[in-house]
């Protein structure tokens, strides 16, 4: 069917070690294999992260203000369906309802989806761009994820590195001690900071697999 839609998990969100500043949000289909990779910013990724992470800011963040409002006014998000334009970004269609009224309405995926994710609401795509852009799970490697997220969206080039970087501040500082550092973080609404460590958290987890 040209219209059929497959449902799709939020896995994550992956740091693009290419491209700096630049996160991929990894959706997967439910039930199967295929994983859709979209290229989101920083505070997108942060938004998504501190839902996965179940981290509680001190004051609600931008998707989180936006959720409450929703609810506040009564109205339910019923789904959101991942399109991609003629120019290869995604998009979504955020299907809203309010007692017998129903609108769909454009946004950005990433701000789809973290609604998405607060409301509870399904995530769906049409098996055709699946089809297209999706990549089983075995072979989502960095490289082919920055590939395939290339696809997705443009990215600007990032600002070039400082040539002689510090070393690393994190390099003898005890996991617990790290995990205490970043909730006071986010305590002080030190995000970026929060980010930082959390970084350096889930890289010390990878290496010990």
């Amino acid at each position: 069917m040209e219209n059929e839609l497959v449902r799709l998990n939020v896995v994550g969100i992956t740091y693009n070690q290419i491209e700096n500043g630049m996160y991929a949000m990894i959706l997967e289909e439910e039930g199967g294999r295929r994983r859709l990779p979209i290229i989101i910013g920083y505070n997108e990724a942060q938004s998504i992260e501190c839902l996965l992470q179940k981290i509680k800011t001190p004051r609600p963040l931008t998707h989180e203000f936006t959720s409450e409002i929703i609810n506040a006014f009564g109205i339910e998000i019923e789904s959101v369906v991942i399109k991609q334009l003629a120019n290869g970004i995604f998009t979504a269609d955020v299907t809203f309802k309010k007692g017998r009224s129903v609108r769909v309405l454009d946004a950005r995926s990433s701000d789809a989806i973290a609604l998405a994710m607060r409301a509870e609401a399904p995530i769906f795509t049409s098996k055709e761009l699946l089809d297209k852009c999706g990549i089983e799970r075995d072979a989502l490697a960095s490289r082919q994820l920055h590939a395939a997220s290339r696809q997705s969206i443009p990215v600007k080039s990032a600002i070039e590195r400082v040539k002689n970087p510090v070393a690393d501040p994190y390099a003898d500082v005890s996991l617990e001690s790290l995990k205490r550092m970043m909730e006071k973080a986010v305590k002080n609404e030190d995000y970026e900071k929060a980010e930082e460590i959390k970084k350096e958290i889930d890289k010390r987890h990878d290496c010990a697999i």
